[in-house]
């Protein structure tokens, strides 16, 4: 009987061994990433309108108020009213990476989905050549709240690692010449392109602020614009941020499904390599083939390139196999990606997200497990930092790690 024990127990080691050596190839596995086929990419086209024009216009007379004088960032940070706490809750990511940052504030922040995490970027991506705005290491993260009725920004100073501190601002499209509007939709992403803020507030839309026009509010009502009181209001926020322009697809229609003729926006990130481009991707819960789109940036008015047709043409596209991709970062050719990890592909329930990473028109793999339901990406050149958040209720951290240490690939 002793014999028998130790043969059925060598051979219940082996089928254990068997079993871990064919999921743990399953699981790093290289997954294609093809890129989209010419004629598929020539549709995916972006206008901007004249809001270039007419909303810098009303931004200007509204200034003409005294409550609404243009403030700059130096103005939000020095008047934060939030300390962030220092990283407390999982990761999931490689302790080996050395993971560092924050998590919210416990006024809701963390607790409760009135407001939900979605995007980020910072001062390494507005001043690559630095990482510092205004002196300053600063991340931004967009939320929407619960109805997808309002967006914000929360404008965080990190230059103290140990104690940051941030403070919410509201986003507003000015209406008029005398008042402004909340801006409804999900707060997909964000990226920080010099003095610009780049939003994508729904499928189909990207909204573009500048940083040296933040507006101090009354905030004293759940109001939005002008009130009953004479007064500038903003949902309880102390700032608001005024959009000064914005790009879509023309003729709207964008996101009409997720998988639909043009891809939905559900991701913002910059990519500083070479020219430069915005990185946008469309998640599909339950399933892989998101498409990934990169939009050219014109350096000399840190815009979007126009053509001559006053389109901006997608200059390049993949579909990418990572099950509901939630953020898309590329870097000298190389994409990395959020999303679920393989071996939990079409399970239910909140786990870990995972982070893969390849070339486009060639493959992608697993580099690790990410936070639960890892959401956008930002890479910033002066440090070689990768930074990412969460949106998981309770579970909420915004963290980066060496961007060398996690890809294997240089700054």
């Amino acid at each position: 009987m002793h014999g028998s024990r130790v043969v059925h127990g060598f051979a219940a080691a082996l089928l254990m061994v068997a079993a871990l050596l064919v999921a743990v190839p399953n699981a790093a596995a290289a997954a294609p990433l093809p890129r989209l086929g010419t004629a598929e990419l020539d549709t995916f086209r972006l206008t901007r309108g004249q809001t270039f024009t007419v909303y810098p216009g009303r931004i200007a007379e509204l200034e003409r108020h005294p409550q609404l004088a243009a403030l700059g960032l130096s103005d939000v940070l020095g008047a934060t009213n939030r300390t962030a706490r220092p990283l407390c809750h999982a990761t999931h990511l490689d302790p080996t990476l050395k993971p560092a940052g924050f998590c919210w504030d416990t006024s809701g922040d963390d607790t409760n989905n009135d407001w939900v995490p979605q995007g980020v970027t910072g001062s390494g991506d507005a001043r690559p050549g630095t990482g510092r705005a205004g002196g300053k290491r600063v991340v931004v993260a967009s939320w929407h709240n619960r109805g997808d009725t309002l967006i914000r920004l929360s404008f965080v100073d990190v230059t103290d690692p140990s104690r940051p501190k941030y403070r919410h601002v509201l986003l507003v499209e000015p209406t008029s010449d005398n008042d402004f509007a909340a801006i409804s939709g999900h707060g997909h992403g964000v990226t920080w392109i010099g003095d610009r803020l780049f939003v994508a507030t729904s499928g189909g839309v990207i909204r573009v602020f500048d940083t040296a026009h933040f507006w101090r509010m009354d905030h004293s009502t759940g109001e939005v614009g002008l009130g009953a009181d004479g007064k500038y209001h903003a949902a309880y926020h102390a700032f608001a941020l005024p959009q000064v322009g914005a790009y879509w697809y023309p003729g709207g229609g964008g996101c009409t499904s997720r998988t639909g003729p043009r891809p939905c926006l559900a991701t913002l990130s910059l990519d500083h390599s070479g020219t430069g481009s915005l990185i946008a991707a469309e998640h599909v819960p339950g399933a892989a083939g998101g498409r990934i789109v990169r939009w050219p940036l014109d350096r000399t008015t840190g815009l979007l390139r126009m053509a001559a047709d006053q389109r901006v043409h997608a200059a390049e596209g993949f579909r990418s196999p990572v099950w509901g991709m939630q953020g898309a970062l590329a870097k000298d050719g190389y994409l990395l990606l959020t999303g679920v990890c393989p071996e939990f592909a079409g399970t239910p329930g909140d786990k870990p997200s995972c982070l893969h990473g390849g070339v486009g028109g060639e493959s992608t793999t697993r580099l690790g497990r990410a936070p639960v339901n890892s959401q956008n990406l930002s890479y910033w050149p002066a440090t070689g930092e990768l930074w990412l958040m969460n949106e998981q209720l309770r579970e909420r951290v915004t963290v980066h790690v060496p961007w060398t240490a996690l890809t294997g690939r240089a700054r």
